[in-house]
């Protein structure tokens, strides 16, 4: 009995095996699939995006002919127009010290028409959101004027920007360069190369590829949200994943109307690994952030966490005024900031917090007359359209005609404080 019984489940166990085997063999049939449609979506959107996007063409047309070179300068070629440096053995300029005024300016005399060369591409090891650190260039249209470019780093050390569609980005450029601001102390930035780009597609997809790369601090919506950084690049990566994914799905459907094949692994595929993606780009932002993080704040005091942390300026613009200029928290304070109708604006509430526990209002960006008294302080944080202080008469002014009698209490690059010195005038 035992004898037959075995024999019986032989055949019963292979054909168990059977279905398991058939079952992997479509999975891997309709993930193939699935990968052909999103990697044939994928060419007809780059084709389509080189070949017929207006910026792109207009690119390609300024230049004078198609046989310019790039024009590479070395981090070693770069001459120290403000603060110190020194080149290392690898050709590239070491930012060793800023100028007392907080910057540094490192540039390099060029000629070339910017029609020629529509793309910029730096090596910058060392860049950290504490930095501001701006390209920089002349023309010979407009000898004294500096042209500026916001740069951020990203998860590669070459990034490349498109400078086509800069307004300032004309004619012959002159000088060309990097202008630095704020110090990170130890670790100290290292330039090694600065290229002008002539128009080519694979210029173009790095441009692309940099901007959604790039880094800048969170806000309160990074979280809902990822978009291009930089500008360079026409399309968010959110719009390119979804036109990705949806030209994989129609491509998918065409193939099914004729080979009958409608497993639900395919379809499911080209939404996922487009999906997988986009989250790997903010799972990029959200690593970087935290190695921000850590170079900011670890290791070091509140006190010291508040003046690295972006708004560090105004907690020791604020500091000075709560130890040196206004009495106990009982006054009252108008924080007034020109925030173009943004009445939860960041630096003004960043402003408030760090003011705290003072009395303080917070809304408008001009003085409500008929709420002042005697003794109360307005802060004017930054310049605000319209109001204007005029010290022979010791009254602000604005609108049509209203004035305030006060006092200039101090001044300082961020904003003025003022005390009200007497009863309010129609």
């Amino acid at each position: 009995m035992h004898t037959r019984s075995n024999t019986r489940t032989a055949p019963s166990e292979k054909s168990d095996n059977s279905p398991i085997q058939i079952g992997n063999i479509e999975f891997l049939r309709a993930f193939a699939r699935a990968v052909s449609a999103l990697a044939i979506s994928a060419i007809i959107l780059i084709t389509g995006y080189i070949t017929f996007s207006p910026e792109v063409t207009a690119d390609h047309k300024a230049a004078a002919n198609d046989n310019i070179q790039p024009r590479v300068i070395r981090g070693s070629d770069l001459i120290v127009r403000l603060g110190a440096g020194r080149k290392t053995r690898d050709q590239a300029f070491h930012l060793d010290e800023l100028s007392p005024d907080g910057r540094a300016i490192i540039t390099r005399n060029t000629s070339l028409e910017a029609s020629d060369y529509p793309f910029v591409e730096y090596t910058i090891d060392n860049l950290h959101s504490i930095e501001i650190v701006y390209l920089i260039w002349k023309t010979a249209v407009s000898p004294g004027q500096l042209a500026r470019l916001r740069l951020l780093s990203s998860g590669d050390k070459a990034s490349t920007l498109r400078l086509a569609g800069n307004k300032n980005w004309k004619g012959t450029i002159t000088e060309i360069g990097f202008e630095v601001y704020g110090d990170p102390g130890d670790d100290a930035l290292i330039i090694s190369s600065l290229s002008t780009l002539p128009y080519s597609p694979a210029t173009l997809l790095r441009t692309i590829w940099s901007d959604w790369t790039a880094f800048e601090p969170w806000d309160q919506s990074s979280i809902n949200h990822l978009r291009g950084v930089t500008g360079s690049a026409m399309w968010s990566p959110t719009i390119v994943m979804a036109a990705w994914a949806g030209l994989a799905l129609l491509l998918l459907g065409v193939v099914s109307l004729f080979k009958k094949a409608h497993n639900p692994v395919a379809y499911l595929a080209v939404i996922f690994i487009p999906w997988i993606a986009l989250d790997l780009f903010w799972q990029n932002r959200l690593s970087t952030q935290l190695t921000e993080t850590k170079f900011l704040f670890q290791g070091k005091s509140q006190h010291e966490r508040h003046v690295a942390d972006l708004d560090g300026d105004l907690y020791q613009y604020a500091q000075h005024l709560k130890s040196e200029v206004l009495p106990d928290p009982e006054a009252r304070i108008f924080l007034l900031h020109d925030d173009k109708g943004q009445r939860h604006n960041y630096r003004r509430l960043r402003m408030q917090f760090h003011l705290l526990p003072h009395n303080i209002y917070n809304y408008g960006s001009l003085p409500l007359k008929k709420y002042t008294r005697k003794g109360d302080y307005i802060l004017v944080l930054g310049e605000v359209e319209g109001l204007k202080y005029h010290p022979q008469k010791n009254k602000l002014k604005w609108g049509n005609g209203k004035k305030l009698p006060v006092s200039l209490v101090d001044t300082h690059p961020l904003g003025d404080l003022y005390q009200v010195t007497g009863r309010r005038h129609r």
